[in-house]
């Protein structure tokens, strides 16, 4: 069993890290889609080069941060945490650290697929999901596929890990929940969906998951609560897949 810490520094930094480039991308979005018609129509193309600079110089920012502190995304690296496998590779906090990537990664690429930007996911969150006891108290052979889904996904909810950017009001999640719900679903689905004899690859089969949700999205917002009812949703979407 995962110790039940704190996440480490590292992941806090890179969750800042990335709510500061998340800022700082959303940011220099606005400025060049906004700040132009704020000024005199005679400085229409001197100010529209200027912020066209600014989100390029915002880029570069970007892609540095993301090579220095490793934050770039690595496909072969990619693999379904071990909670849901029982498969543990390293020591203790290692293995946290490595979970809580990958289930960062999945969630951001779930967003991604599903083309939902305003969404910050929180890779310390993730930790400290993990860390608190995320489909852990039980082996996952003692438990159903659907039953381990529905475990994940409402504590994914609950915990916000999928959350508010810099600066944006509290109300921004709930206008977002058919987002955070499906995304959630999808990674959920993605962990325990069993694998196949095809070659597809993790991130091919999150893929999937995510279009399986998004057509299911409205059953899934509806019954969210309902721990039957999503027990049923989680059923015939492992079926699907």
């Amino acid at each position: 069993m995962h110790p039940k810490t704190h996440p480490n520094p590292s992941i806090i930094a890179k969750d800042a890290i990335r709510g500061i480039r998340f800022a700082m991308k959303r940011g220099a979005k606005m400025i060049v889609q906004n700040g132009s018609r704020q000024l005199p129509e005679q400085f229409e193309t001197a100010s529209s080069d200027f912020f066209q600079g600014a989100k390029k110089l915002t880029g570069t920012v970007d892609n540095i941060a993301k090579r220095v502190l490793g934050l770039e995304f690595d496909e072969e690296k990619f693999q379904v945490p071990s909670f849901a496998t029982g498969h543990h590779q390293s020591e203790p906090q290692e293995q946290l650290s490595l979970d809580a990537s990958n289930l960062y990664f999945a969630l951001s690429l779930a967003a991604k697929h599903l083309g939902v930007e305003d969404l910050l996911v929180s890779e310390a969150l993730c930790a400290r999901l993990i860390a608190e006891g995320v489909s852990i108290e039980l082996p996952p052979s003692e438990l159903s596929k659907e039953a381990l889904c529905v475990d994940l996904f409402k504590r994914l909810v609950a915990t916000g890990v999928l959350g508010d950017p810099p600066g944006v009001e509290s109300r921004h999640n709930s206008e977002h929940l058919e987002d955070v719900v499906t995304i959630s679903f999808a990674t959920a689905l993605w962990l325990y969906v069993q694998r196949g004899t095809f070659g597809d690859t993790e991130l091919e089969i999150l893929q999937i998951c995510s279009d399986v949700a998004a057509q299911m999205s409205g059953e899934i917002v509806k019954n969210r609560a309902s721990d039957k009812e999503l027990l049923s949703l989680f059923k015939y979407a492992l079926d699907t897949v």
